[in-house]
């Protein structure tokens, strides 16, 4: 089996880049939850994925209809694991329909976070099949 670096790292690169905005953006909400600042908390749950996907398309070009489901399954999935994950750990907080649901968010960027290096470990190996690495 070979490593193909290239794919790898643009896809971990870039998928940084937008767990780090995530990050900066829910710090930057903080406790804040008034209606004009809720949707900079969809940016949360959206850019680790969109990023993934780049940095997936920007390697394998070839490869965008497999980028496309994989990194949207993970952007449509994880909110449903990280709403779990605050049921099991944090039941009052998931409860509540005004709140700061914080084990929800940290889990939707811990989840992108894992998720897409796991697409970077997956994407990064190719199979030399008969002669030919793809």
């Amino acid at each position: 089996m070979v490593r193909d670096r290239r794919t790898f790292l643009s896809i971990v690169l870039t998928t940084l880049s937008g767990w780090i905005i995530a990050w900066v953006v829910y710090t930057l909400v903080g406790s804040n939850r008034t209606p004009e600042v809720l949707r900079w908390l969809g940016l949360v749950i959206f850019i680790t994925p969109l990023t993934s996907f780049i940095g997936w398309i920007g390697a394998r070009p070839h490869e965008w209809r497999l980028a496309a489901a994989s990194c949207g399954a993970l952007y449509f999935f994880t909110p449903f694991i990280a709403a779990r994950i605050e049921t099991i750990i944090a039941p009052e907080a998931a409860y509540q329909t005004v709140g700061l649901h914080t084990v929800y968010f940290v889990s939707v960027l811990i989840c992108h976070l894992l998720g897409a290096i796991v697409f970077a470990w997956w994407r990064g190996r190719s199979w030399n099949v008969a002669g030919k690495t793809r």
